[in-house]
């Protein structure tokens, strides 16, 4: 044992002793061994859990404790939903009333609350002692939970590896641990529908099934990651390769090296290959610890007959792949929480990449135990790192009647930078957007002359260096333009998509960097010439972007959403048919989880508007509203999104329309709607509007 380690023991004794002597007390001990910060919880179980050492989760926790957003699906023979050390965590269907006997939400299951039992076709996803019970069947799934996400420093018990996740209890395992593939099945489904991001699956079994394959590809194709146990193989001593013996639903990774099932092996406390654990080059892709875990346990007097051996809630020491693969399931929900913005595949990536290289312990399993031991410490720094590696600035310009001057600020309007884009004499104001369009790894901005100007685009660095200009329309036309960046053709660069501000036919018009036109289509009906407000995102979460248009002053408040060929996808009315002050329209990852869900759609109204900010999926569902100004305000509300204060999500920045003051308020509306930001762009007495956009990579 080296000295951090003897350290690190000796600090756990005394902290046992505090546990004794003043078992009410609750704290998290910070403490430093080595330069290397360690979070000490109060749980007082704490000490029994040697593998949270091991996997660096004591230091993970200096940087992420929580990931209360992340839901964890736990497929077994169901979870105690009212441990005191879980309860906390248990996910609650918030679309079901409860005990109404009536299917609220639709989703074909009455009362699912917390969950489902597929076992006994009831609600309650807690193990029930049926005839032929065993005490491994009934433990599994509530050791299972505890391992992942049993609340954290709370002085109770026992602490998980994410102190709050979302535990989905799905029973598809009776109370001996068996079960059947249909049920299986039922369950994956279930957590597919009802908002898991990770599915656990701490069980194996032998042959391929068709159907168990097409639903985890369904779940894989929906983006959630999907963890499942190698097996265990303990009858002839030693684990048995999958190479030559497939388990199932561990292998069910796919064609064309897709890897949709993250398989974990086990390994003791000198990382080196536990005997039970099953291997493989195909199939595992980490290990964790498999020996001596001690969990959460189902606490039931009244149901079980040695009550010497189940006295309390809290228990061990269970061995087996089962128990190592929830450590990658709260592993990966940490990894979530750090940086919000990762995708699926950034996020298995930083996972696998921080991994602990095993070869050197295990010469006879070379590669055989995945990419190495879960290093959750490391993980969680890299995603960390790539948070605060980004820096966005918001950027402001006129909207009408004031010098072309642009401003790059903070979300307190502290300067960084500024210059003017057409010189210091044109008043017509500005459209504003920002990104990478030439493949630097930096952001440009761009600009579109406003309305009394040529259609005249202008691409400038940061420091404000003319870099490329062109013209969007006919030299001659002079209504204005609108724009905004995106990768359209997923070439790696940023196209710059026009659409006119007025006086002219909804003609949207795609052009890379160098002014080439590369497509065009139009928005609305060819007479309709009142201007089209434009945005682009993954709506609908295919992985490609689409264009979402809204019309302009005098038209109706239509929101419509376009592939990249031009094809509308669907369209809604963002608000009352009778305005005609136009809607303005952005694209933002507001409410974001592991999935690679579509990112959602922010509305305001044009001139004439209430300040009235609407989010909607690509359905055209309100998700949420908000007012930006004070609701008497008039002058409508231009808006932009962009991740401003790091947090991995995007805010909503919002700047008035004519008639008020140059105000500009930047909105977090993850959660609670609340300003982080506000601060006047122009002097207090311009009252034309302000328009907003966002620099990344600032």
């Amino acid at each position: 044992m080296n000295k951090k380690s003897t350290f690190f023991y000796r600090f756990l004794f005394f902290l046992g002793l505090i546990f004794i002597f003043y078992p009410n007390i609750l704290f998290a001990a910070d403490v430093t061994i080595e330069n290397e910060k360690i979070i000490i919880p109060s749980d007082p179980y704490f000490i029994n859990q040697w593998y949270l050492q091991k996997i660096k989760a004591t230091e993970a926790w200096s940087q992420i404790k929580k990931s209360s957003k992340v839901v964890i699906a736990i497929i077994d023979s169901g979870v105690q939903i009212d441990h005191p050390d879980l309860k906390n965590n248990i996910w609650i269907n918030r679309k079901e009333l409860p005990d109404n006997n009536i299917d609220d939400d639709n989703n074909g299951y009455i009362d699912d609350i917390n969950g489902w039992d597929f076992i006994n076709g009831v609600s309650d996803p807690s193990p029930k002692f049926k005839p032929g019970f065993t005490d491994s069947g009934i433990f599994h799934g509530t050791v299972i939970a505890g391992i992942a996400a049993a609340s954290g420093n709370n002085a109770m018990g026992v602490t998980g590896i994410s102190w709050q996740a979302k535990i989905m209890p799905l029973k598809a395992l009776d109370d001996a641990g068996g079960g059947s593939i249909n049920n299986v099945i039922k369950a994956i489904d279930y957590a597919i529908d009802n908002g898991a991001d990770i599915i656990n699956l701490s069980f194996v079994g032998l042959g391929y099934n068709k159907n168990l394959d097409n639903i985890i590809k369904k779940a894989y194709d929906a983006g959630l990651i999907i963890v499942a146990a190698v097996g265990n193989e303990q009858e002839q001593g030693y684990g048995n390769s999958l190479d030559i013996v497939p388990l199932y639903p561990v292998c069910n990774d796919g064609q064309d090296n897709e890897n949709r099932v993250i398989g974990v092996a086990a390994v003791d406390a000198l990382d080196q290959k536990t005997f039970f654990s099953n291997y493989g080059f195909k199939c595992v892709d980490i290990s964790a610890p498999g020996v001596n875990v001690f969990s959460t346990l189902v606490y039931s007097p009244t149901n079980y007959f040695n009550e010497q051996s189940f006295n309390n809630y809290y228990g061990g020491y269970w061995s087996g792949t089962s128990v190592a693969t929830p450590m990658v399931s709260g592993a990966l929900a940490l990894i979530a929480a750090a940086n919000p913005s990762l995708t699926r595949e950034q996020i298995l990536k930083i996972f696998y990449d921080s991994s602990e290289n095993l070869n050197k312990l295990n010469p006879n399993y070379l590669n055989q135990l995945g990419k190495g031991r879960l290093n959750i410490a490391m993980a969680v720094n890299q995603a960390s790192a790539l948070l605060k590696n980004n820096s966005s600035k918001i950027i402001t310009a006129p909207l009408e009647n004031y010098l072309s001057l642009l401003k790059i600020t903070d979300q307190n309007g502290i300067e960084k930078n500024n210059f003017y884009a057409y010189g210091n004499k044109f008043m017509g104001g500005l459209s504003i957007a920002s990104g990478d369009i030439n493949g630097d790894g930096l952001d440009e901005i761009i600009t579109g002359a406003g309305q009394g100007g040529g259609p005249h685009v202008k691409i400038f660095n940061k420091q404000g260096e003319l870099i490329g200009q062109f013209f969007a329309y006919a030299e001659n036309f002079y209504g204005g333009i609108n724009i905004t960046v995106a990768d359209i053709d997923l070439d790696g660069l940023d196209e710059i998509i026009v659409t006119p501000a007025s006086k002219h036919a909804p003609e949207i018009k795609i052009f890379n960097f160098r002014g080439k036109l590369k497509k065009s289509f139009m928005a609305y009906n060819l007479q309709f010439k009142n201007g089209v407000y434009v945005a682009v995102g993954d709506v609908n979460g295919d992985g490609r972007n689409e264009i979402i248009t809204g019309a302009g002053q005098g038209g109706g408040p239509q929101v419509r959403i376009f592939n990249t060929d031009g094809r509308v996808l669907s369209q809604f009315f963002a608000y009352n048919t009778s305005f005609r002050g136009g809607v303005k329209v952005a694209v933002g990852n507001i409410e974001t989880n592991l999935k690679s869900k579509g990112r959602e759609i922010i509305t305001a109204p044009g001139n004439g508007g209430g300040p009235h900010i609407r989010i909607f999926n690509n359905y055209g569902n309100l998700l949420k509203q908000f007012f930006a100004f004070n609701n008497n305000f008039r002058g409508g509300v231009n808006i932009t999104t962009g991740d401003i204060n790091n947090d991995g999500i995007d805010e909503i920045i919002a700047g008035a329309g004519p008639g008020g003051a140059p105000h500009v308020k930047v909105f977090d509306v993850d959660d609670k709607i609340k300003i982080i930001g506000s601060f006047y762009a122009l002097e207090e007495t311009f009252t034309n509007g302000i328009n907003v956009a966002v620099i990344k990579k600032y």
